[in-house]
């Protein structure tokens, strides 16, 4: 969610406890970490210990329309709490504000000099409503004290529209001090049904994650050069967490139903932060656990296709390997694979999108097996060059 937020130069109470670095975050296990913070939404309203409703069109922070054309009213009255969930209720309600009339009202909240959370895990359990012109988002912004973008921005879940997918979104300073976004989108699948989404952090990669599996991790390494240059290190900083349905706006896909009965109702029932456990704490596995079992690791992919394709896609396929679980697809504007992107998927074709015009595109393919819960991956394949002409 491209938004410009101007924050203040403040001191605020904190959760981001330590900066400890640890291995990219490919299989995510929750039981070796311990909560942080949390809210569970339990009682009756919102606890303002950790949440400040933001209220209006974005004026008073000085981005009318919140930076993204955005046509409701935030009011709080959109916000609720009660049996163990939070609600955020985009609705129609013709209202005026500052002088502008406003078809819709929706809500807004955000943690910011409350709660901050720095590296680790983030994670909220979530019902999205699916209807014409709205955009739900559950987000972060960095805390700085720079104004957007130089102080960076994670979009953990988007949704738009009545589209079946979502997509999580990273937004980082170039040299110049303009935006870079890069973004993943989901398969199909049935966002109006519980589901949890998540973000880690550990000081080299940001990965995202739908019910507790990858969706696609990103390197927050600082990028000198190519189409995705820029201070992605900004993405390894404290941030806090926002809540919001937006009504419109630049990827809402229209705007909502002129219809006194629309309403559309984001359910939150937890919002969690996690750091790993201190390695003393972490019980060991013992050899009756594992069983010995000689695992060989996989063949070496080969790439068949890398094809640029329409729309600044994309299309790749390799050849299928036996006995494998899945395929890593990492690709990068640079051949050393700074600030790499990647995928994970168990097909043997995978589509490339959202890539600059004209930038050239360097892709490897490996393969893995799953003996005990690790991974054992095999010879990354020959990297294939692909120009993006279309």
């Amino acid at each position: 969610m491209k938004k410009l937020i101007l924050l203040a130069a403040v001191l605020v109470a904190t959760v981001a406890l330590g900066t400890t670095i640890s291995a990219a975050p490919i299989d995510l296990n929750v039981n070796n970490m311990e909560i942080k913070w949390s809210d569970e939404f339990d009682g009756t309203e919102l606890n303002r210990s950790y949440w400040t409703p933001q209220i209006g069109n974005g004026s008073a922070y000085g981005i009318a329309g919140w930076g993204n054309n955005e046509k409701q009213n935030y009011k709080e009255d959109n916000i609720s709490v009660s049996n163990g969930t939070m609600k955020i209720t985009a609705k129609y309600e013709p209202t005026t504000y500052m002088g502008n009339n406003y078809n819709w009202t929706s809500a807004r909240i955000t943690s910011n000099q409350l709660v901050h959370v720095g590296l680790g895990y983030v994670e909220a359990r979530i019902k999205i409503p699916s209807s014409q012109g709205i955009w739900p988002a559950f987000w972060m912004l960095g805390t700085n004290g720079k104004t957007w973008p130089a102080n960076g921005e994670i979009d953990i879940m988007e949704a738009f529209n009545t589209r079946p997918t979502l997509q999580s979104t990273i937004h980082y300073p170039n040299w110049s001090g303009k935006d870079v976004y890069t973004f993943s989108y989901t398969d199909k699948y049935d966002k109006t049904q519980w589901h949890t989404f998540g973000c880690y952090r550990d000081g080299k990669v940001i990965a995202f994650y739908i019910d507790r599996v990858l969706l696609h991790e990103f390197s927050t390494e600082d990028l000198a050069t190519g189409a995705m240059a820029g201070k992605r290190s900004v993405l390894n900083d404290d941030y806090y967490i926002l809540f919001n349905i937006a009504c419109g706006g630049n990827l809402a896909g229209g705007v909502p139903p002129y219809n006194p009965e629309w309403k559309a109702v984001m359910e939150v029932d937890y919002v969690r932060y996690y750091k790993e456990k201190p390695a003393q704490n972490i019980q060991p596995t013992t050899k009756k656990d594992v069983p010995i079992t000689k695992i060989t690791k996989p063949e070496r992919v080969k790439i068949t296709q890398a094809k640029n394709v329409k729309k600044k896609k994309i299309n790749i396929k390799f050849k299928k390997i036996k006995g494998v679980k899945g395929y890593q697809v990492r690709w990068c504007d640079n051949k050393k694979f700074n600030g790499y992107e990647e995928k994970r998927t168990s097909k043997t074709k995978y589509t490339l999108r959202g890539l600059e015009k004209k930038a050239t595109y360097f892709i490897k393919v490996r393969a893995y097996k799953v003996s005990s819960g690790r991974k054992l991956y095999g010879a990354w394949s020959k990297v294939k060059r692909v120009k993006i002409k279309k």
